[in-house]
């Protein structure tokens, strides 16, 4: 893992989480944040990026306006969703940079063969339809898809939220599935509050060995 200056994630302004609200986005955005600090560290010229759970475009903007990402693709199964980022991106004058795609991030190899930064957001949109949420039967199959895709330096992050029901199976599994991954393939780093349950916490994993994809390229 890159070497990276931790103080710079936790000693920004003050951060509150409180349990009762991190599902209305209240803390979101910190801990966005702290994961938008660390793929900065990461990007490279010509990065392809991919926003796996597009929700309000924030992520999606975030790797748009990287003058080092190349393309963006992002994902999401909500109407809705495309078209608050599209609205975004138009404003921004970023068309040419994104590629919108209205289905399950489960099928993303339907439409990606590699990228080098990955993000997968869970939960559901703000301010939309909470019982519209990721769920792990998907989220499962989109994170294994997307690994097997990323580029040998590049990373993938998951930002999984605990408080509510469907977060927290995604948090178990996943707590339980990045102990399986070989440490000759990947090293996996966690950004969590440890004395906070139910706040939202971030995976960091980066592939330091990819034969699958050098070999196709």
């Amino acid at each position: 893992m890159k070497e990276f200056l931790f103080f710079n994630l936790f000693l920004n302004e003050n951060i509150v989480y409180n349990e009762d609200i991190q599902e209305k986005g209240e803390n979101m955005k910190k801990i966005v944040d702290m994961m938008h600090d660390f793929i900065l560290t990461y990007l490279h010229e010509d990065s392809i990026a991919v926003d796996f759970t597009l929700g309000q475009g924030n992520d999606l903007m975030f790797f748009a306006n990287q003058y080092k990402i190349a393309h963006v693709y992002g994902f999401d199964i909500q109407k809705e969703a495309i078209a608050i980022c599209e609205e975004k991106v138009a404003a921004a004058q970023k068309q040419e940079k994104v590629t919108f795609i209205l289905d399950g991030h489960q099928h993303c190899k339907q439409y990606i063969k590699a990228f080098d930064i990955g993000m997968f957001n869970f939960g559901y949109l703000p301010q939309g339809d909470p019982t519209i949420t990721t769920l792990l039967e998907t989220s499962k199959v989109a994170v294994e898809e997307a690994l097997s895709m990323l580029r040998k330096k590049g990373i993938l992050v998951l930002v999984v939220y605990p408080g509510h029901d469907a977060g927290k199976e995604e948090s178990k599994y996943f707590d339980t599935w990045c102990k399986t991954l070989s440490a000759h393939e990947f090293n996996v780093l966690y950004v969590r509050l440890s004395n906070h349950l139910h706040a939202p916490y971030g995976i960091i994993i980066e592939r330091i060995k990819n034969k699958k994809i050098e070999e196709k390229e």
